[in-house]
């Protein structure tokens, strides 16, 4: 899905890309319960950006966001409300999708490296 949407924070971009992965959630749900298998919910949602995370939680008032960001913050607030996901806060060490994402030092390229395509042995330990 390619969204023509300018985003003018990373906070904005965040909302954006986590709003259409909890829409992609939703589909995966109900293609698998069509098959008739059941999902459990809530379904974990995990963002890097602190701000991001508080604005769904509804921790703070965002005065200063604009109306597509408010429109995804609300519909990540319904889906929440009603158990379907859990917001959770992911540190950027942590998250093995910077790999694909960020310029990242040898020592954390390495370490999402080994986990996403198993250890090599020309990667080094440093």
């Amino acid at each position: 899905m390619c969204e023509k949407i300018v985003a003018l924070s990373v906070t904005g971009t965040e909302l954006i890309a986590k709003t259409s992965n909890a829409q992609a959630m939703l589909y995966a749900k109900r293609l698998l319960e069509s098959m008739d298998l059941q999902v459990k919910f809530p379904v974990i949602l995990e963002m890097e950006n602190k701000q991001a995370v508080d604005l769904v939680n509804n921790y703070s008032v965002g005065g200063r966001t604009r109306h597509h960001t408010e429109t995804r913050q609300y519909y990540l607030c319904k889906l929440k409300e009603q158990g379907k996901i859990v917001v959770k806060w992911t540190p950027g060490s942590g998250n093995s999708s910077d790999l694909f994402t960020k310029n990242l030092q040898r020592k954390d390229f390495n370490k999402h490296a080994a986990v996403d395509f198993g250890k090599d042995l020309y990667m080094g330990e440093s």
